[in-house]
C-alpha cells in the first residue's frame, strides 16, 4: 500500500516536472517567435520609413508632417522595447507604425495626384505649338496615361504605386520639354528633385 502511494507520487512528480519542462520550452520558444517577428517588423518599418521620408518632407501637408513626426516618435520606441525584450510591446508598436504608414501614404496619394495632373495639363497649354512633334506628341501621351493609372492604383488603395505612377508622369512632363528644345521651368525644380527621390 505504501509502496503504491509512493508510486503514484512519483509519477505524479515525474508528470509535473515534464509539464514545467514543457511549458518553459514553449515559452522559449514563444519568446524567440516574438523576437523574430519584432525584429523582422522593425526591419520592414525602418525600410519604409526610408522610402516615405522623401515624398513627406518634399510634398507632405501639415497633417502628413505631424504623423511624420509622430511615425519618428514610434520608430524609436519600438527599439526601445526590443532593447528591453518587450517584444509584444514592440510588434504593437511597429503595428500601429504601419498604420500611421499607410495614412500618410494615402494622403501624400491625393496631391501627387492632383500635382501631377496640373503639371501635365500645364505642359500640354504650353508646349500645343509643338504637338506636331511626335515625341512631345508621345510623352503628352504617357504621361496622362500615368495620371489615369495612378488614380486606379489610389481607387485600390495601392497608395505607394500612386506615387511611382505620378512621378512617372511628370518624368514625362519634364521630357517634352526636352524634346521640343525647352528648358523645363524652375517651377518644377521640386519636382525634379523629387522624382530623383531627393529632398528639395
Amino acid at each position: 500500500m505504501m509502496r503504491s502511494f509512493f508510486l503514484n507520487g512519483c509519477i505524479a512528480s515525474i508528470f509535473y516536472l515534464s509539464l514545467i519542462v514543457i511549458v518553459l520550452i514553449n515559452s522559449g520558444n514563444l519568446l524567440a517567435s516574438d523576437l523574430s517577428d519584432a525584429t523582422e517588423l522593425r526591419a520592414k518599418c525602418e525600410t519604409e520609413f526610408k522610402t516615405i521620408e522623401v515624398p513627406a518632407k518634399n510634398f507632405g501637408n501639415y497633417y502628413v508632417k505631424q504623423n511624420y513626426k509622430t511615425a519618428t516618435d514610434l520608430l524609436k520606441e519600438g527599439k526601445i522595447k526590443l532593447a528591453q525584450s518587450k517584444y509584444q510591446d514592440a510588434i504593437a508598436i511597429y503595428n500601429k507604425y504601419q498604420q500611421l504608414q499607410n495614412d500618410m501614404y494615402k494622403e501624400l496619394a491625393k496631391d501627387y495626384i492632383s500635382r501631377a495632373e496640373t503639371i501635365y495639363n500645364d505642359t500640354a497649354v504650353e508646349l500645343v505649338d509643338f504637338i506636331d512633334n511626335d515625341k512631345v506628341s508621345q510623352y503628352f501621351r504617357l504621361a496622362n496615361q500615368n495620371v489615369v493609372d495612378a488614380k486606379k492604383a489610389s481607387t485600390a488603395g495601392n497608395y505607394k504605386l500612386v506615387i511611382e505612377t505620378c512621378r512617372t508622369s511628370k518624368k514625362y512632363s519634364f521630357e517634352s520639354y526636352k524634346a521640343a528644345g525647352k528648358a523645363i521651368p524652375d517651377k518644377y525644380k521640386k519636382d525634379v528633385k523629387d522624382n530623383n527621390k531627393e529632398l528639395e
